[in-house]
C-alpha cells in the first residue's frame, strides 16, 4: 500500500520520518501493539502458556525501524562490535557457521583420542526479559549516541499492549521490560545486549552464539580436568546473566560428551546448583548430534520428514489429474529438497550405507 502511494504522499511520510529522527520522539500509536494469541499445535488449548503471542504493530513504524536498523547494523559491522561467535541475524552468517565450528572441534578430538564436553544452553524468555536501562548503558559504552540513541530510547520506553481474541479486546497495559515482540529492531538490539556474554570465559573454551541459543565446548584427554573447566565457564555465564537481568532455562540446558569410547564418562556440570542433564543425542540448531557423531539419528529423522513430503506429493499428483509438473517440482524443492540440503556439508561425513538411505 505504501509503495503505491503518490509522490506527494511519500514525501509527506519522509518529512514525518525526518521530524521524528530530529526530535527523537515516536508517535504513541507506533508504540502500541495488538497481541493475537495463536495456539501451538498439539498442545492443551486451555493453558495460556501454550499460545504463541503474535504482535501486530504499525507498518509505518516498521518501515522507519528498517531504515534506522540498516544504519545501526552498518555502524556495528564496520566497527566490528559484534563478537565473532555471534551468527544470529547477521548478513552472510547462518546456523552452519556454529555447527561447522563445533563439528571441526569434535573431529579433532576424535583423531587425537580426546573427549569433547559441550554445554548447550538457552536464555529464558530472552526478548521479554531484556533490561531496557541496561541496553542503553551498553549503547553508551559502545559510543552509539546522538539521534540514534534518542530514537532507541523513545522506541523502547512508554510502550503499551492489548490482547485481541476474535473481535474482543483486553484493556491496554504498559510494558515494563523487554524489546517489542514482532519488531524489526528487536533481534539487533538483543544481539547488542548479549554480545559480551562470553567476556569472562576462559579463551581456551570454544563458543557459539545464535541469538539466544548458546554453546560452550572444551576438548582434552583428562575428563575431570575438562569437566572442571566447563563448570568454571558455566559459573562465569551465571555471573553475567545475574548482572544483566537474564536467566538460563535449566530444563532446556544439556551437557554431552563426544568421544569414540564405548562407555561415555559421566559428567558433573551444574547450573544454579542443579546438575545438568547429560544426553547421548541432542538437537543443535536443527542438527541431531550423537556422542559418536555418526549422524545416524539425524538421517533417520530426515527420512521420516521426507516421507511426509512424498506423501503430500502423492496426494497432489495423478496421471490424468492433479498439480502440474512445474508445481510439483516447486513443492519438492520446498518440502523435501530443502530438508536434505540443510546441514548436508556436515552430515556428508556419515558412512555410505547411511547416506544411501
Amino acid at each position: 500500500m505504501i509503495k503505491h502511494l503518490s509522490e506527494l504522499s511519500l514525501s509527506m511520510i519522509l518529512r514525518l520520518f525526518n521530524k521524528i529522527w530530529e526530535t527523537g520522539n515516536l508517535p504513541e500509536d507506533w508504540k502500541h501493539g495488538v497481541i493475537v494469541p495463536i495456539a501451538k499445535p498439539g498442545k492443551d488449548k486451555s493453558q495460556p502458556i501454550n499460545y504463541r503471542p503474535i504482535a501486530l504493530t504499525s507498518n509505518l513504524c516498521k518501515l522507519m525501524e528498517r531504515m534506522v536498523m540498516n544504519r545501526l547494523t552498518y555502524v556495528i559491522e564496520s566497527r566490528n562490535i559484534f563478537s565473532a561467535c555471534q551468527s544470529g541475524f547477521r548478513k552472510g552468517r547462518n546456523t552452519m557457521d556454529s555447527i561447522l565450528c563445533l563439528e571441526a572441534e569434535i573431529r579433532k578430538a576424535q583423531i587425537n583420542k580426546e573427549v569433547l564436553v559441550g554445554v548447550f544452553f538457552d536464555v529464558e524468555k530472552a526478548y521479554d526479559m531484556l533490561w531496557k536501562e541496561g541496553l542503553l548503558m551498553k549503547l553508551e559504552s559502545l559510543r552509539i549516541d546522538g539521534k540514534m540513541y534518542n530514537w532507541i530510547l523513545s522506541f523502547l520506553f512508554g510502550r503499551t499492549i492489548q490482547v485481541r481474541v476474535g473481535t474482543a479486546f483486553s484493556q491496554i497495559l504498559p510494558i515494563e521490560n523487554g524489546t517489542p515482540q514482532g519488531s524489526v529492531s528487536s533481534p539487533i538490539l538483543f544481539n547488542l545486549m548479549i554480545n559480551d556474554i562470553f567476556h569472562n570465559v576462559d579463551t581456551g573454551i570454544g563458543r557459539s552464539l545464535y541469538a539466544d541459543d548458546g554453546a560452550l565446548w572444551k576438548r582434552g584427554r583428562n575428563v575431570l580436568f575438562v569437566d572442571n573447566k566447563m563448570q568454571k565457564a558455566v559459573n562465569e555465564l551465571e555471573n553475567w546473566v545475574n548482572c544483566w537481568g537474564f536467566r538460563f532455562s535449566v530444563a532446556k540446558a544439556q551437557v554431552i560428551c563426544f568421544s569414540k569410547k564405548k562407555k561415555n564418562p559421566s559428567l558433573n556440570v551444574k547450573m544454579y546448583g542443579y546438575q545438568l542433564e547429560q544426553v547421548n543425542v541432542l538437537r543443535f540448531l536443527g542438527m541431531w548430534m550423537d556422542s559418536k557423531l555418526n549422524f545416524k539419528i539425524h538421517i533417520q529423522k530426515l527420512i521420516e520428514k521426507c516421507k511426509k513430503g512424498i506423501n503430500v506429493l502423492r496426494c497432489l499428483s495423478g496421471a490424468e489429474w492433479g498439480a502440474s509438473c512445474q508445481s510439483l517440482k516447486i513443492i519438492y524443492g520446498a518440502v523435501i529438497r530443502s530438508n536434505i540440503d540443510y546441514g548436508s556439508v556436515v552430515y556428508s561425513s556419515a558412512n555410505k550405507t547411511l547416506l544411501k538411505k
